[in-house]
């Protein structure tokens, strides 16, 4: 059972990206490969990004700010599979100077409850030359 205070039903700080699970995704059973959920993942906190910040993130490279994944906490809960139609809930948790976790939730569309996949992802940026810099400021914002 998934704690429902690590993870609301709801929070108007978080978007939402869907997805269709497409015969690439998965095995031959037809069920999504667990390495292919952090596509899934990285897809919707790239749309994160523009549907609440407004900038994409070709932008901040085009700034010379990279994102980089820290580390990413996951727990499958239950497999989707091929056909699915999945429904990616992102939203930021918190930030400090250096690091913005992101927490995730994979659904089947309009099935709120059933948790297929529960992530925490914690991001530090770093600039052209690899160095750790500070968090954009209109990130502890949102």
């Amino acid at each position: 059972m998934v704690n429902q205070n690590v993870f609301p039903s709801h929070t108007t700080r978080e978007s939402l990206f869907e997805c269709t699970v497409y015969y690439e995704d998965t095995d031959c059973m037809g069920v999504v490969y667990h390495a292919n959920y952090l596509r899934f993942l990285e897809r919707a906190r790239s749309a994160y990004v523009s549907n609440r910040l407004g900038t994409s993130i070709v932008e901040y490279h085009q700034r010379g700010c990279l994102f980089m994944v820290h580390k990413i906490e996951i727990a499958y809960h239950s497999p989707a599979k091929l056909g699915d139609l999945l429904t990616i809930r992102t939203w930021i948790d918190k930030t400090t100077s250096f690091r913005i976790v992101v927490k995730q939730i994979i659904i089947r569309k309009g099935l709120p409850k059933d948790y297929l996949v529960t992530a925490n992802v914690t991001l530090v940026a770093v600039g052209g030359d690899g160095q750790l810099m500070e968090i954009p400021n209109e990130f502890h914002s949102i």
